[in-house]
């Protein structure tokens, strides 16, 4: 197992019962840590949704009087009751997808940009054609307004479901990887660590842009570069760190 294959399995099993993935776990320090992250989050979300039940709850409803206590209306009440703690429910278990969704493609992401076979890309440092850059766009339905310079690097990658365009923007500083998910917006920007980098994500376009180096020096124009690509107006970059 890979950490590509690793971290895909993150996504829907955070204890890691599979042998081969926990082999994988025992010699990769990267992986080991999403583990960890992971198994946090879900020991948070227990811990929020253990609502302690009060003390001889159960034979108190089991020795009420209905006729004692029914009122007019009371079925339309408890319908009411019944569909709000449903729609509640709901809302948490949306919320839950989305967290565990979100979580999951940063760590895919980060992965993905530092595998192995990515490493020759962030040595690269001459400027590709721009039509590259907007042919990989384009195979993503997506059309660039611009195209950032110093990207040194472009593909059109596969992470996990997602299509996106991976690049790096070298740069004096060092590079930094940049992904593009189309059609998968995030809900705000979001700073977060990963495999030993500084990241961010950022809802932009239709999709959500990713951003990851050793530093987050150049984060801010790069956001308002591709920004600019992306949506065909300048914009004054958020600046979340």
């Amino acid at each position: 197992m890979d950490c590509l294959e690793f971290r895909r399995l993150l996504g829907s099993d955070p204890h890691v019962g599979a042998a081969d993935a926990r082999a994988h776990m025992a010699t990769c320090s990267d992986c080991a840590a999403l583990a960890a992250d992971a198994q946090a989050f879900e020991a948070r979300l227990s811990a929020a949704l253990a609502v302690p039940v009060p003390e001889g709850l159960a034979e108190r409803i089991l020795a009420a009087r209905p006729e004692a206590t029914v009122e007019p209306f009371q079925p339309r009440r408890r319908l009411a009751w019944i569909a709000l703690a449903a729609a509640a429910s709901v809302l948490l278990a949306v919320g839950v997808a989305r967290h565990r969704q979100s979580t999951s493609l940063r760590a895919m992401v980060a992965a993905h940009v530092t595998a192995p076979d990515e490493h020759a890309a962030l040595a690269m440092v001459a400027p590709v054609p721009q039509a590259e850059v907007e042919q990989a766009f384009a195979d993503r339905g997506v059309k660039l307004a611009d195209v950032p310079p110093e990207v040194a690097y472009v593909a059109e990658c596969g992470i996990g479901r997602w299509r996106s365009v991976h690049m790096v923007s070298a740069g004096a500083d060092g590079p930094v990887s940049v992904v593009y998910i189309p059609r998968d917006r995030a809900e705000k920007a979001t700073a977060f660590h990963r495999a030993g980098l500084v990241a961010r994500e950022v809802p932009m376009g239709d999709g959500t842009l990713f951003m990851l180096a050793a530093s987050d020096t150049r984060f801010d124009a790069l956001e308002h570069a591709w920004r600019n690509a992306l949506e065909g107006l300048p914009a004054v970059a958020s600046g979340s760190n």
